[in-house]
C-alpha cells in the first residue's frame, strides 16, 4: 500500500529544505541563503511513532513570479499539494509574516487538508514569541522550530502524525491488477475504457484534450479485479506549459503510470509509431513497468495495403530493444479484440511476479557459460560464480562474478535475452546486474 504524503510547502528561502533534512535527519536536499535553489521535488520515506509516511520537500509558492522557471516551480509545488495527504506550511519567524505567506496559507485552506504551521528559525526558546505574529494566517496553532538546531521537530512531527491516514487506498486487493490506458491526445483511451467496461463512463469527444484527470474504474474479469487508469493524453514537452491545466494533467498521468502495474501504450494505427509512442514506451520500461503495445483504430487500415503482419514486423523493427513487449491489435469503436487487452494484462501480471528458484537459474547459467563463456577484458578472464532473482515486481537478477566492472555491455544482453527465452517475462522489463563476489 502507498504510504500518505506529507508536503512541506511554503514561500520561496524560509527555510523548508533546511527543516526537510532535520527532518530525514540526512543532507538531501541543496541549502542555500538564495532563495529558489530547490525547484524539483525531493521526497523520502519516514517513520515517527510508529507512522510511516513520506515526507517532500518542494519548491517556492510565489505568486507573480518574474522568471518562468520560478512558475514552473511554483506549479510543481502546487501539484505537490494535489497529490498530497497533509501539509506543513513553514514561514520565515524572522521576517514576520509577509503577503507571501497569506497566499500560501489561501492555497493551502483552498485544498481542505490538514496543515501544521511551522514557524522556522527560531534557534533558542527566547524567540519563541515570535511564533504568535503567525495566528493572523489562520491556520491553527503555529509551531516554533529550528531546522539547525533540531529545537522543537519533534513536537512538529508529532502534530504531523496526529491524524494521518494509515493508506492512501486501504480497500485495493492485493491480487488487483492495475492497468494504465495511455498514449498521446485522441487515441482512443476513454472510447477502449467504455468498451472494457461495458459503458459509458468516460467522455469521448474527437476533440483532443476531452480526458483531464487520471481516473480508476474497478471491473472484475475472469475472477480477478482490474482496475483500470484512464488517463489524459500526453503532449510533447515545449506544449506542456501553455497552460497550467496542461500541466497538472500531465503530472497527474505520469503518477499513474507510477502506481500501474502494466500500461497499455496505445498507438493509433493510422499514424503509425511516433516518436513521442516511443517516448512513452521507454518511460514504462525505465519504471519497470509491465507493458503492452496496442495498436488502435486498426479498423480504419485498408488490410490489403499493410496486413496486421507486415504491420507488427515493422513495429518489431523500430523497437528493436522492445522486442519482448507483446503487440495487440484493436479497435476499440467496434470492439473487436478490445478484451485481448485485458488477457495480455493478466499475463504480464503474472509474468511480472514470477520468481525462479536460484537451483534452477544456476543450472541454467551454467549452460549457458559452457556453451558461450565471458569473453577475456584487458588480460583477465571473466568468471560467473553465480546467480540470484533478488526481486519481482519487476524481476531483478544478481550476477556475481570476479570483475564485475569488465564485463561488456554485449554480453550483458546475451544473458538478459538468454533469461527471457528460457523463463518468459513476456511484457515484461528485467533488471539484471553484476556484482563482485
Amino acid at each position: 500500500m502507498s504510504k500518505p504524503i506529507v508536503a512541506i510547502v511554503g514561500r520561496p528561502n524560509v527555510g523548508k529544505s533546511t527543516l526537510f533534512n532535520r527532518l530525514i535527519k540526512r543532507r538531501v536536499a541543496i541549502e542555500d541563503d538564495q532563495s529558489g535553489v530547490t525547484r524539483d521535488r525531493i521526497s523520502q520515506d519516514m517513520e515517527w511513532n510508529g507512522y510511516k509516511f513520506t515526507l517532500v520537500d518542494t519548491g517556492g509558492l510565489v505568486g507573480r513570479a518574474a522568471k518562468d522557471i520560478e512558475k514552473l516551480v511554483s506549479k510543481a509545488a502546487e501539484v505537490a499539494i494535489l497529490e498530497a495527504d497533509k501539509l506543513i506550511v513553514v514561514v520565515d519567524g524572522q521576517v514576520g509574516s509577509l503577503e507571501g505567506d497569506m497566499q500560501v496559507a489561501r492555497l493551502a485552506q483552498r485544498s481542505g487538508l490538514s496543515t501544521v504551521l511551522a514557524v522556522t528559525k527560531i534557534d533558542t526558546p527566547q524567540h519563541e514569541t515570535a511564533a504568535l505574529d503567525f495566528y493572523n494566517l489562520g491556520l491553527g496553532e503555529p509551531v516554533p522550530v529550528s531546522g539547525i538546531s533540531g529545537m522543537n521537530t519533534g513536537d512538529l512531527l508529532d502534530f504531523v502524525v496526529e491524524d494521518l491516514p494509515e493508506s492512501l487506498d486501504p480497500e485495493t486487493d492485493a491480487d488487483e491488477v492495475r492497468l494504465a490506458l495511455i498514449g498521446r491526445p485522441n487515441v482512443g483511451k476513454s472510447s477502449l475504457l467504455n468498451r472494457l467496461i461495458g459503458s459509458e463512463r468516460q467522455i469521448v469527444s474527437e476533440k483532443p484534450g476531452t480526458t483531464r484527470d487520471a481516473v480508476d474504474h474497478l471491473m472484475r474479469y475472469q475472477g480477478k479485479s482490474i482496475r483500470l487508469i484512464d488517463t489524459a493524453g500526453l503532449k510533447r514537452s515545449r506544449e506542456l506549459y501553455k497552460e497550467s491545466l496542461e500541466y497538472y494533467t500531465a503530472l497527474r498521468t505520469i503518477r499513474a503510470i507510477n502506481r500501474s502495474d502494466v500500461a497499455a501504450v496505445l498507438i493509433d494505427a493510422a499514424d503509425g509509431l511516433t516518436q513521442y509512442d516511443r517516448r512513452l514506451l521507454d518511460d514504462v520500461r525505465n519504471k519497470g513497468k509491465g507493458l503492452i503495445a496496442v495498436i488502435n483504430k486498426w479498423d480504419l487500415i485498408e488490410k490489403d495495403s499493410r496486413t496486421l503482419i507486415e504491420f507488427e514486423k515493422e513495429l518489431r523493427l523500430q523497437l528493436p530493444d522492445l522486442s519482448f513487449v507483446p503487440v495487440v491489435f484493436i479497435s476499440a469503436l467496434t470492439g473487436q479484440r478490445a478484451r485481448n487487452v485485458l488477457d495480455t494484462a493478466m499475463k504480464v501480471h503474472e509474468q511480472r511476479g514470477n520468481r525462479i528458484s536460484t537451483a534452477n537459474l544456476n543450472q541454467f547459467i551454467q549452460r549457458i557459460i559452457e556453451y558461450k563463456p565471458p569473453p577475456s577484458v584487458k588480460g583477465k578472464w571473466l568468471k560467473i560464480k553465480y546467480t540470484s532473482q533478488v526481486a519481482t515486481n519487476p524481476p531483478r537478477f544478481a550476477v556475481f562474478m570476479n570483475y564485475a566492472n569488465l564485463m561488456p555491455e554485449a554480453y550483458k544482453r546475451f544473458l538478459e535475452r538468454c533469461i527471457r527465452e528460457e523463463f518468459g517475462f513476456e511484457g515484461v522489463p528485467i533488471r539484471v546486474t553484476f556484482r563482485k563476489k
